[in-house]
């Protein structure tokens, strides 16, 4: 992936694929098997978002940071798709333990507790 060794050694070059699957993978959707697949592809994508931002905001002297991240999973959020019936609506999202017990309420469609997430 031409990672620069100091930044691979350093834990730097996954840290933004790791944060990418976490808000994908338990922040804003619940879990399935789908949803972890697209977690897994949102950690890739963070991963190459890193690389490529960290080379080209390299080049005037700045830090990629956290962007790769942000940006993948503002994207990840934009290309739901046929996963959208486990999207959690921006109100109702908190932390992952909670996504995980109320599942079953979304999943038995508790229409009192569920919005649109529609654009």
């Amino acid at each position: 992936m031409a990672v620069r060794h100091a930044s691979l050694y350093s834990g730097l070059s996954g840290f933004n694929g790791a944060l990418g699957c976490m808000a994908v993978g338990g922040l804003f959707f619940t879990f399935s098997w789908r949803t972890h697949l697209f977690a897994i592809a949102s950690a890739f994508l963070s991963a190459y978002a890193d690389i490529a931002l960290s080379n080209l905001l390299g080049t005037v002297g700045l830090p990629a940071c956290s962007w790769a991240a942000t940006l993948t999973a503002t994207l990840m959020l934009l290309l739901t798709g046929s996963l959208a019936t486990y999207r959690i609506p921006i109100g109702q999202v908190m932390a992952p333990e909670h996504n995980l017990r109320s599942h079953s309420q979304w999943e038995a469609g508790n229409a009192a507790d569920r919005e649109t997430t529609d654009v």
